[in-house]
């Protein structure tokens, strides 16, 4: 993640607000850090001195920005939704979705969740689904996003066949959804299947199962 794309919307309990460019760069440098870290351990086993080791700061300087390691993890995911939510708009904005065929939509659509969920914020992704469980709901900002991404498509293919009504359409387009995002979703939690986001593998064999799914007349 480029340092300078860095964005945190919004108020976030437990991270301090950084007015000078001095304090954004030492919080965006730690941000940096966590991301990058987390493709290569679990948050419980990271260290705040692995954090000021990695990125040259201070242990002072990570409490200047951070309550604590909670309220760390708190600005890793909002910089992460930041960051995802522009590579969306710049894919799956409903112009382009508009100049695209069903097919291509649909293929865009797995194009783009695949590229999101094996990129640098991995990591974070991994961790914020294994708190999934937990009373603060660490995936909630995840699925709100993937909320708006799967009401695009159905806003953009419910009335793309003709032959089916918009309802049956639509119930296809949402469990398209959740077939693709529990794969993926299952991909960061377990590194042993055939198909996976290493190689291009679960990317064609999740556009083969889409497009078999949506030319089907079965109907439930």
């Amino acid at each position: 993640m480029n340092k300078h794309s860095i964005e945190l919307e919004g108020k976030i309990d437990g991270v301090f607000e950084a007015r000078q460019d001095r304090s954004r760069r030492s919080r965006d440098s730690f941000i940096e850090s966590g991301i990058t870290l987390l493709n290569q351990m679990r948050f419980n086993d990271l260290k705040v001195s692995d954090l000021t080791f990695h990125s040259g700061r201070s242990v002072g300087s990570f409490y200047k920005r951070f309550e604590d390691k909670e309220a760390f993890f708190r600005a890793l995911q909002a910089a992460i939704v930041a960051r995802d939510k522009r590579i969306i708009e710049q894919r799956l904005g409903k112009e382009r979705l508009n100049s695209m065929s069903p097919k291509e939509v649909l293929d865009e659509l797995i194009d783009t969740l695949v590229d999101i969920f094996s990129s640098e914020v991995r990591g974070v992704l991994r961790e914020s689904l294994l708190r999934i469980l937990e009373p603060e709901d660490a995936w909630a900002p995840m699925r709100k996003s993937g909320q708006d991404i799967q009401q695009r498509i159905v806003d953009r293919l419910k009335s793309a066949n003709p032959e089916r009504d918009e309802a049956g359409n639509e119930r296809k387009l949402r469990f398209c959804y959740q077939v693709i995002v529990g794969v993926l979703q299952n991909d960061l939690v377990n590194d042993f299947h055939t198909f996976s986001t290493k190689d291009r593998s679960i990317r064609a064999a999740l556009k083969a199962v889409v497009a078999d799914h949506m030319q089907s007349s079965r109907q439930y």
